[in-house]
């Protein structure tokens, strides 16, 4: 650049003017894809504990109580509940079956004015609803009595989702019937809770109807795990046997299934017998699609099924196999059978008319419960080993294997219909529904 002064005129050079930079700002995202790392004036916890693993860690001895909590407006005075008005200004939302895990037994004190006595105590609650002050519940005390007591404190034991609440009490009064019928008439809405269902994810609050569906299956479970194994089990040959009593037929794989979905016996075990050379174990069946709950080689399992001969797997000098058991015949896949083959003549299953059921509540929309089982394919369908269905068991064991939600009642309408089969269709089909049962529970 030219510059000129009085002396003369003379070539200087100008350095630019150079560009202001922009300061980082905590959080903002810059041109250059480099983010700032924040200022943080607090330590946060960002750990989340499920409710299934929450309640092993609450100490303290269980309390069954019934709870009620009281519903308020926002704007809504925070009063303690009144037995003797039974208006609309107090509804309550009850809660059968609560437990608490009580940290302080209760503690009874004297005043020393007027001399009458207050009875507190503390427990850790684990709920879906949180405890509010002057929520109140109702337990049973010592010589059967019945103790109406009002929350006087509630902490929240972390700013987690799920979380304890620490809990303090106070016994206002005894129930009488006259107070029982007030409190009936302020409940507007009503739960039973459930701990067991928070083990399986599912929420611990279940309505009046979804209560009773839940005992129903809860029976039917009961029923099953008491009688399956002892109506089938054979003690001279300490497994499961076929169900024709001039006949000693052997299902390996269904011995299997049995064992691995925990039905069992007190005192007796299910026994496996070993099909050499072939290993049972590495015969996949539709079984193990229902035990992984996988159906990706479902149709790769739907092979010919037959009876054979327990002479057929003398093939080695080994103890305990089925070739040297008490059993006459057994079944097996014959493309898993490599060596000579000795048929048996298969009693067969016996046949019924099936009944037909509305399975998804659609009007008009009814399927067989159940099919007659077949040696081959192997006691389901052909559609079913094609992804379809025939009847319902299969659409529930469908719907079962690919996870998605099945509801209660076609399953435990199949439940009680087990009972008018014959006693060859349920030998198969009871630890198939248990399977359902306990998945809908």
């Amino acid at each position: 650049m030219l510059k000129s002064s009085k002396s003369g005129a003379d070539w200087q050079p100008v350095k630019p003017t150079a560009p202001e930079l922009v300061q980082a700002q905590d959080g903002v995202k810059e041109a250059s894809n480099i983010v700032t790392e924040p200022l943080r004036t607090t330590v946060m916890d960002l750990q989340r504990v499920s409710k299934q693993h929450l309640l092993q860690y609450v100490t303290g001895s269980s309390w069954t109580v019934t709870f009620y909590h009281l519903l308020k407006g926002k704007n809504d005075p925070i009063v303690i509940f009144d037995p003797k008005v039974d208006n609309p200004t107090q509804q309550l939302e009850k809660i059968n079956n609560l437990e608490l895990r009580v940290t302080t037994a209760l503690q009874r004190s004297q005043e020393s004015d007027n001399r009458t006595f207050t009875i507190t105590g503390a427990a850790t609650l684990v709920n879906s609803i949180p405890p509010n002050v002057h929520d109140c519940f109702v337990a049973e005390m010592d010589g059967g009595r019945l103790g109406f007591f009002n929350i006087t404190s509630s902490v929240r034991g972390s700013d987690n989702k799920i979380a304890t609440y620490d809990i303090e009490y106070t016994m206002l009064y005894e129930v009488t019937p006259q107070m029982a019928l007030v409190i009936k008439a302020c409940t507007v809405r009503e739960y039973y809770y459930v701990r067991e269902r928070a083990w399986w994810g599912e929420d611990t609050l279940l309505k009046p109807d979804e209560w009773n569906e839940f005992m129903r299956v809860e029976r039917l479970l009961l029923d099953i795990e008491q009688t399956y194994v002892k109506r089938y089990y054979d003690h001279e040959t300490q497994t499961l046997k076929f169900p024709e009593d001039e006949y000693r037929v052997y299902d390996v794989f269904l011995a299997r299934f049995v064992r691995a979905i925990g039905l069992t016996m007190p005192g007796h075990d299910i026994r496996i017998y070993p099909h050499p050379p072939k290993q049972a174990n590495d015969i996949e069946t539709f079984w193990d699609a229902i035990i992984n709950q996988s159906g990706t080689f479902l149709e790769d399992y739907n092979r010919r099924c037959a009876c054979f001969s327990v002479k057929t797997f003398r093939v080695l000098q080994m103890m305990n196999t089925i070739g040297w058991s008490k059993f006459q015949a057994t079944l097996f896949f014959t493309a898993d059978n490599k060596y000579a083959t000795y048929p048996y003549n298969f009693p067969g299953f016996a046949g019924f008319v099936p009944e037909s059921i509305n399975y998804r509540g659609n009007v008009g929309e009814s399927l067989p419960a159940f099919g007659v089982p077949t040696l081959t394919p192997y006691i389901l369908s052909e559609a079913f080993y094609k992804g379809s269905y025939t009847n319902v068991l299969e659409w529930a064991l469908h719907l079962f294997i690919k996870q998605q939600p099945i509801s209660p009642m076609p399953i435990i309408l199949l439940a009680e219909m087990l009972r008018t089969l014959p006693k060859t269709a349920q030998f198969y089909y009871t630890p198939l529904v248990y399977v359902l049962l306990r998945y809908v529970r």
